[in-house]
């Protein structure tokens, strides 16, 4: 990051636009906050590391997506680079040594784009009309951004996605994220039930310990390979008929009609529809029988080639 902030003070640099906010999710206001940016310059975003940042306004939150998910997401909607800050080093300062120490004399912005309820500076005691009082003073315009509402006349909000996802509403989700919810982990070795049993190999993927995690079921998704999207089945849970339900959850992701390895890779995949929730079944027999009923049901309606623009702009 001090590399990239060096690169910044070049006399012949372009106008620098920062887009400021956690951008958990990259949903559609956070898009917004972007596009406005864009429109001011080089579009330089000031985030917040996830790991580093446990509590919002003395909260737990459980964070949508990890660090390099959002930061592919922000470059794919044009971020020309993204500073993804520890918390933990920032708590302390105020508003103005903030907008002083980062902004102006690490970053040199010349705007910033924020989204009408941005807060910062320690114990986030300070709103956009600081923001603009400190950006007088220190030489910047700041560019407030009006919320989006869906079609309910709700704000979108990092905190509305996560409930929509922990409830399994998927669609829901991923229309107010702008892009189909992703999964992207490296794959890991399983207990290797689904290859050696069942005969139904799957991808198994953990989340982060902090990481908001969709309701527990079996999902419709693709899987993305060398640029080409596989359609797939997963399953999110704890894996109640082999482990009893003492687990943590993990994603179980099968390839429909692919065969190869997988293990050590990371693999995008992407959840479109939510097809049943978690259950146990009293054999491993049931089990891949409902599996290849599910695999049926979601090759209806959601066919090979069903794969919504939004997830293929989940650009890696």
């Amino acid at each position: 990051m001090k590399q990239e902030m060096h690169e910044t003070q070049n006399p012949a640099r372009p106008r620098i636009a920062a887009a400021l906010g956690v951008f958990d999710g990259v949903h559609l206001g956070h898009r917004r906050v972007l596009a406005h940016a864009l429109a001011h310059g080089a579009c330089h975003v000031v985030t917040f590391a996830a790991d580093s940042m446990p509590h919002k306004r003395g909260k737990p939150v459980r964070y949508i997506y990890h660090d390099e998910q959002k930061r592919r997401l922000l470059t794919t909607c044009g971020a020309d680079a993204v500073f993804a800050l520890p918390f933990t080093e920032l708590a302390d300062l105020d508003g103005e040594a903030f907008c002083k120490q980062i902004l102006k004399e690490q970053l040199q912005v010349d705007c910033v784009a924020v989204g009408e309820e941005f807060r910062f500076g320690r114990d986030a005691a300070f709103d956009v009309s600081h923001l603009r009082h400190f950006g007088e003073k220190l030489g910047f315009s700041v560019d407030v951004v009006r919320q989006v509402r869906d079609d309910n006349d709700i704000p979108v909000s990092s905190s509305h996605i996560r409930f929509l996802l922990e409830s399994g509403q998927i669609e829901a989700a991923n229309q107010l994220l702008g892009a189909d919810y992703q999964i992207l982990a490296h794959v890991v070795t399983g207990q290797q039930i689904g290859s050696t049993v069942l005969g139904i190999p799957t991808a198994n993927q953990p989340f982060e310990p902090w990481q908001c995690i969709p309701h527990r079921g079996v999902y419709a998704s693709f899987a993305e390979i060398n640029d080409i999207w596989v359609p797939a089945i997963t399953n999110i849970g704890v894996r109640p008929t082999v482990t009893g339900g003492d687990a943590q959850p993990v994603a179980e992701t099968h390839l429909i009609d692919w065969s190869g390895e997988l293990e050590g890779k990371l693999l995008p995949v992407t959840l479109c529809s939510f097809i049943r929730p978690e259950k146990p079944f009293e054999s491993l027999d049931a089990l891949g029988a409902q599996i290849r009923r599910d695999i049926r049901t979601r090759m209806h309606f959601l066919p090979a080639d069903g794969i919504s623009a939004a997830a293929a702009g989940f650009a890696l």
